[in-house]
């Protein structure tokens, strides 16, 4: 086992090290790592603040990957699955003028709930962090207040996102209805010269007949036709 332990782990031991003490009624030990004579906040605040002296190599555990939300599909389509954009989120919060300590104390929270482990029940995991923030030096009240306001900043953007989308897809469409007319528009005067060419290839063979009788009677020789013009491009 290495010997440096996640932040959230250590915690835990310590806090269900005092579980087991206060239930034994028994001569206290002091919990791993810690000296006599120390307080559990004591303690926690000297894991946190080893914890914020982590080095470089030794980043902090990284979260899973979210699960990936599922587009609404057509009747009778599947719904398929949306890859989550590469969105700088930290960036879209200073811009809407969220402070950047607010970031930093919902971002601790966040690195102390992933270092606990999933097996942890609420209560336990609510105490080690609250115990820790404490130990860090933040205002649990404010990272709520922090969190909210994230929060609201995220509704607001993904709504705006789908406007803007909803929007430009509503022009698109239009713009695609009225080339679906100008297709159509175009197919009418297409057939309408066709016909029109037709119309007068015809009459000039029933002329054509007509002068070839005149010919026939007086047993003259039939004139050549023109050569066609060159096509045109």
């Amino acid at each position: 086992m290495p010997e440096e332990k996640g932040l959230g782990k250590k915690i835990l031991g310590l806090f269900v090290e005092s579980e087991k003490q206060e239930e034994a009624a028994a001569q206290p030990e002091p919990a791993e790592g810690a000296e006599a004579g120390k307080s559990a906040a004591e303690i926690v605040a000297e894991l946190a603040g080893q914890s914020a002296k982590r080095p470089a190599g030794h980043p902090a555990p990284a979260a899973p990957p979210p699960m990936p939300p599922m587009a609404s599909a057509e009747p009778g389509r599947p719904a398929l699955a949306v890859e989550p954009a590469n969105v700088d989120f930290d960036a879209f919060f200073k811009q809407a003028g969220i402070d950047p300590g607010e970031l930093d104390r919902v971002r601790k929270a966040e690195e102390l709930l992933r270092g606990l482990p999933e097996e942890t029940p609420q209560a336990v995991k609510r105490q080690i962090v609250e115990a820790s923030l404490k130990a860090f030096g933040f205002d649990v009240a404010k990272i709520v207040a922090a969190a909210q306001n994230q929060l609201k900043g995220l509704v607001t953007y993904a709504r705006n996102s789908e406007q803007q989308a909803a929007k430009a897809a509503a022009d698109a469409k239009a713009e695609i209805g009225k080339l679906e007319e100008k297709i159509i528009e175009l197919k009418v005067q297409i057939d309408k010269k066709q016909q029109q060419a037709a119309g007068v290839v015809a009459a000039a063979e029933l002329r054509k007949a007509q002068v070839q009788k005149v010919l026939e009677f007086f047993n003259a020789p039939t004139a050549s036709a023109p050569p066609a013009p060159p096509a045109k491009g």
